[in-house]
Order: structure tokens, then sequence, then C-alpha cells
């Protein structure tokens, strides 16, 4: 019976070459562009929230500023400060936050031999690299006794490693940061990312304990505050930091000029949503581009039920149901956009494996074929496959016997 199905099948698409040739081109272009679509943006997305990532991951920051409303006998246009100690503090009044760090940051020449540049450096302590992904690929970063005995040893970011030192190995050398001795115990890895605040990326800067960076330069308030609250925390987390330090230092928690905190996860949730709406629109392009390919075939169908009328006729003449002979067109059309779909399938992972990735990884990510661009085009498939073939089907079931019995 099967054997059967597929000789008519193909026999249908062997008479008319060109036809079929035109029908399953539209099928496998529609796969093609469906395919490379879905890809692409799946690496687009995921390449935006890397980016994102590499500034922190659910993270919140906190400026000092000035006030702008009266509080408890204070009035407006007072600086608010914040020391390293009011920052360490905050960890322990304020519950759900799970890593906290004060930063300082200020400009400075470091030098290496005869290499100098004007860079940031930026005074944190141990916590800072898992909220900001400063992670390590030779060395380490900054650890408690660096922090407890202000130690001078700085952690570089790659891109001022790779300047100031070129193919020299940077661990244990010295930098001079205005004239001053540094050990260097780390160097960060590569990472994207496409944003920053108060100065340089990540990738040029030098990074040292806040103690060693608050003793050299005497400076006794921090730039900004890095904070991380325990996941689906940070909004609770926000009020009562701002409760905390505004009864502490004295200042209105309404008052957001005092201390502007901006939520990173808020930049989370609207970028999850840009790319789930990005995607959406990318699979509903493939769609379109796959439904002009389903109108070819369910064309060419409607040809093969008028060409097997006779056909038709004789087996419901001998007592074939009309659902089996809806069932055997409908199947037939189904089966034809799935050869399409294979085909353009194939040339599309064809044409993502010799695109130099290495190039184009910066703006794109790596588009590739996943579990879920797979799953979507197969769904694509079978919708526009179901569509294309209900019609001639549906025609050939309503068939009546004697009429198709007398054409010819």
């Amino acid at each position: 019976m099967i054997f059967i199905f597929f000789k008519n099948l193909f026999m249908d698409l062997y008479r008319q070459p060109l036809r079929t040739f035109l029908t399953l081109s539209g099928v496998v272009w529609g796969t093609f562009a469906s395919v490379l679509l879905l890809a692409f943006g799946d690496g687009v997305s995921k390449s935006g929230k890397k980016s994102m990532h590499g500034m922190g991951e659910g993270i919140v920051i906190a400026w000092p500023g000035t006030t702008t409303i009266s509080y408890k006998g204070i009035t407006k246009g007072k600086a608010v400060r914040l020391t390293a100690e009011d920052v360490l503090l905050v960890k322990e009044k304020v519950p759900d936050i799970l890593r906290i760090s004060p930063e300082y940051i200020r400009s400075r020449r470091i030098r290496y031999n005869k290499e100098e540049y004007n860079n940031n450096i930026r005074g944190v302590n141990v916590e800072y690299q898992y909220m900001r992904n400063t992670i390590a690929q030779k060395g380490r970063f900054i650890d408690d006794p660096d922090v407890k005995n202000r130690r001078r040893v700085c952690f570089l970011g790659n891109t001022i490693a790779q300047n100031l030192f070129k193919d020299e190995d940077p661990l244990e050398k010295k930098v001079y940061v205005e004239g001053v001795p540094f050990m260097v115990v780390g160097v960060m890895v590569k990472k994207i990312q496409n944003s920053n605040y108060s100065g340089q990326r990540d990738e040029h800067c030098l990074f040292i304990p806040y103690t060693t960076f608050s003793t050299l330069y005497g400076q006794k308030y921090v730039s900004n505050v890095i904070i991380q609250p325990f996941p689906g925390q940070s909004v609770p987390v926000v009020a009562n930091i701002r409760e905390y330090l505004g009864n502490k230092i004295g200042f209105s928690p309404k008052d957001a000029d005092a201390l502007f905190i901006w939520d990173f996860t808020d930049l989370e949730k609207s970028l999850d949503i840009f790319f789930l709406a990005f995607n959406i629109f990318l699979g509903m392009i493939g769609s379109f581009t796959l439904m002009v390919g389903g109108v070819g075939v369910a064309s060419i169908m409607l040809v093969v039920v008028e060409e097997r009328l006779r056909e038709i006729g004789v087996k419901l003449a001998v007592g074939a149901k009309r659902k089996q002979i809806l069932r055997q067109f409908f199947s037939e059309a189904l089966i034809i956009i799935l050869m399409g779909g294979l085909i353009g399938f194939a040339f599309a992972a064809l044409v993502l494996g010799v695109i130099p990735m290495e190039k184009i990884e910066d703006y794109v990510g790596h588009p590739q074929i996943n579990v879920m661009v797979g799953i979507v085009t197969i769904l694509i498939l079978l919708a526009v496959g179901s569509i294309a073939g209900l019609m001639p089907a549906r025609k050939a079931a309503s068939t009546n016997p004697i009429e198709a019995l007398r054409s010819r």
C-alpha cells in the first residue's frame, strides 16, 4: 500500500518535470530563507544578551547625587556622600543582597617600560568580579588578603594588558600608576561589552583593591556602588536601600536624585521582550516566504486531482471511503512540502557551515541551527503543508464517482 502511494506520487511529479521543479524550488527557497532568518535571529539575540551581560548580570548600580527634597529639617541641595564602610554596612542591614562592592574610579597614567596610557583605575572588592564578569584568563582577580592588607596589586583588562606588554607575559610584572608600582596578579578574559558607565569599558581598565585606592589617593567617598540582589528581589532591595541610606545619611527615600539607582534587571527584561518580538517577526517573514512555495504545491496538487479523476472515481466506485481519498492527497501534498523543506534545510546548513563565523561573530553572534530553530522550521513546514494540501484533498474527496468515471 505504501509502495503504491509513493509510486503514484513520484509518477505525478515525473510527468511534469518543469512544474515539479518550480514547485519544489519555491518550497526549498522558503525553507532556506526561514532557517537562515531564524538562525541569524537566534544568533543576534544570544550575542545581544552576551554583550549586555558583559557589564553585569542581575545587578543594580547606585550613584550618590544631590538632594532635591527637604527632609527632616535638612534643606534641599545637600550632596549625598557614601564611604566604603557605609556600602559594606548595606549588605548587613538590607535583606536579600547577594553581593555588594564599593567602586572608586579615577583616570591615571599607567606605564610599563616605554608604553604608557591614560586609562581608568577602579578600586573594588573581591565580589566585584562575579557581579561585573571580570573573569581572569590568566592569574586571578583581587582576593581578600589584597583588600585587607591594602596590597599594591592589580588586575588588568585584556586590551590594556596587550597594549602594555605586547607578547610578554604580564603576570608578576610591575606596572607604574603615576609612578607607584603595582604587581600584576591577573588578566581579564576577552569579553563582549557593548555599554558601560562612568568611564572606559573593562577591557581598558586596571582594577586594584578599594582599600589601596582610598589610601593611595586619599579619596574617602565612593564613586558608585554595585549591588547584586538575589534573583527576583531587585525591586524590594532598591526600596530598602533607599530607606536605609536615607535614614542613615539624611535624605528622603522618595528623592530619586539623592541616590540615582539603575536597576539592570529592568533592561534585561526589556531586552528579552525585544528579542522575542524580533525572532517572531523573522519567523513570520520566513513563513510568508514559505507560503509562496505552499501556493505552488496547492496548485500542482489541484492539477494532479484533475488528471487522476478516473482513478478517484474507480476507487470510490469499488468502496473506497472519502476520508481515504482525502488522506491520500493530503499526504502527497505534505510529503512534497517536507521534501522541499529537507532540501532547503540542507542548503541552509551548508551555507551556515561555510560562512566565516569569526569575521561576523562580533556583529551577529554565532548563527547556527539549534534545536529551537529546527523545531520552529518543522512546525512552519507542517503548517504550510497542511494548508497547501487541504484544498486539493477536499476537492478529491468530494468528487462525484459517476462524473469522474465519465471523464477522460
